[in-house]
């Protein structure tokens, strides 16, 4: 069947867009929509939509959230008017677009209103097959609905969509991610045994990093020049940032943790009594120094100014923030010191070094000084990641299915909240830019490129 006919029982009959009030430009409005995709014969992959009209800047595209039932997603900063288009693309795995379709609507700040969406099948990049004909995508479009969004933005929130990158080089668990002082996450991949690289200013991948054998931690100089890769085993790998792979050094045995300090890299494996902290020596792979007696570590962090590698402990319980001092040049290792508190705080995943090394932060927003580790303050709120930036904190969490971003002053003040497709997983700044980590489905990320 050659023409386009509509099979509303079987595929979309929910499509919906909703403008919400409460955006920091008087009279913008937010879209946001869900199309059911049951039935779906195309294979749909990955979807976007646009906004435009004459009076305004076309608004994306913006990379919607597939999942296996529906597309889900959102365009923020809508200008209030008359005649606005809306046009959604849904693309197969192959890239090509299978559904696509467009609809005006108005948006009246304060107002419902309505029109219908009709996606149609594209019959050459999805060509029908007995018994399946042509489908549409038939739903509706709402406007005006009010914010669920108490938050206020002074030009701290990034409300635009941003660029987004996502696809099939995005298709990866990660398990750690890092951001060098070039620009280039580092994404662990722990079931595939890599590590993938983005450039974040050139908005492309480089080669993966690919493991020997069952990878298990990974370590980035702030550099990005040498990239670590421990195994089950012991086996640790240096990786250049011209793609060249050597054997490194040998544990005792599996290096669960470790991270780069100075001229050393600093690992924590299960040898000895409980467990060990060792320092190898960067330039020849020799261990240096070890300790038995240590703690295993959920998450950790090297401060070059306070020379000290600092640690949320694993293990044990209570659980406790710990330090350990680290001499970068001569390679010495000093005691593990607890904090004064032993379980008297919650202290949630990550760990994070304020920008100027004087704290850290946990992820149930308590800060301890990096001198003695005493209790400093809480903003009050937890979070998955967090960033800084100009005296700002950006903080990351999941609701439900989507990424709450929060901007916070140097007071703890929420400036602005906005929300993105996908669990919340890492959120970085560079070069003026904040890049948003998060997985619209299961092995499917997407990077977001938002003005801080």
């Amino acid at each position: 069947m050659n023409t386009a006919i509509r099979w509303i029982g079987m595929l979309a009959t929910c499509a919906w867009l909703a403008a919400c009030q409460g955006m920091p430009e008087e009279g913008s409005e937010v879209i946001r929509m869900e199309i059911a995709l049951t039935g779906d014969v195309c294979g749909v992959s990955s979807a976007n939509a646009t906004v435009s009209a004459p009076d305004m800047t076309t608004l994306g595209p913006v990379a919607l959230q597939v999942t296996d039932a529906s597309i889900q997603g959102r365009i923020t900063q809508v200008p209030a008017g008359t005649a606005r288009t809306v046009q959604v693309n849904a693309l197969n795995a192959s890239g090509r677009v299978v559904y696509s379709g467009s609809t005006q609507v108005d948006v009246v700040a304060g107002s419902v209103t309505s029109a219908n969406l009709v996606l149609r099948r594209d019959l050459t990049n999805c060509p029908s097959t007995p018994g399946t004909g042509g489908i549409d995508i038939v739903g509706s479009l709402e406007t005006g609905e009010p914010s669920s969004d108490g938050g206020t933005s002074d030009g701290g929130s990034p409300q635009d969509g941003g660029i987004v990158l996502d696809g099939a080089q995005l298709a990866f668990n990660v398990d750690d991610a890092t951001l060098t002082s070039g620009g280039i996450i580092h994404f662990f991949d722990r079931n595939a045994d890599r590590v993938h690289r983005l450039d974040v200013k050139n908005r492309r991948f480089l080669s993966a990093y690919a493991g020997t054998a069952d990878a298990v931690s990974m370590a980035v100089t702030p550099d990005g020049a040498t990239t670590y890769l421990a195994y089950t085993g012991g086996r640790m790998d240096a990786f250049s940032s011209d793609g060249t792979v050597r054997f490194f050094a040998a544990a005792p045995e599996t290096v669960s943790s470790m991270v780069v300090a100075g001229n050393y890299l600093f690992t924590i494996d299960g040898s000895g009594a409980w467990d060990s902290h060792s320092l190898y020596q960067r330039a020849t792979g020799a261990r240096v120094a070890t300790a038995e007696w240590r703690y295993s570590a959920r998450a950790l962090v090297f401060s070059p100014v306070n020379k000290r590698v600092y640690l949320l402990n694993a293990g044990v319980s209570p659980t406790d923030v710990t330090m350990v001092d680290v001499d970068p040049v001569a390679g010495t290792l000093g005691a593990e010191r607890d904090s004064p508190y032993h379980g008297d705080y919650n202290l949630p995943n990550p760990i994070r070094l304020l920008p100027d090394e004087s704290g850290v932060l946990v992820g149930s927003g308590l800060f301890f000084n990096a001198a003695d580790l005493t209790y400093r303050t809480s903003m009050g709120l937890s979070f998955v990641d967090a960033a800084f930036h100009n005296g700002r904190y950006y903080l990351i969490d999941t609701v439900g299915n989507t990424t709450q971003l929060r901007v916070l002053s140097s007071t703890f003040d929420i400036l602005s909240a906005g929300y993105y497709p996908g669990l919340a997983k890492r959120v970085f700044v560079h070069d003026g830019e904040l890049v948003l980590v998060t997985e619209v489905r299961t092995g499917q990320l997407q990077v977001r490129i938002l003005a801080p």
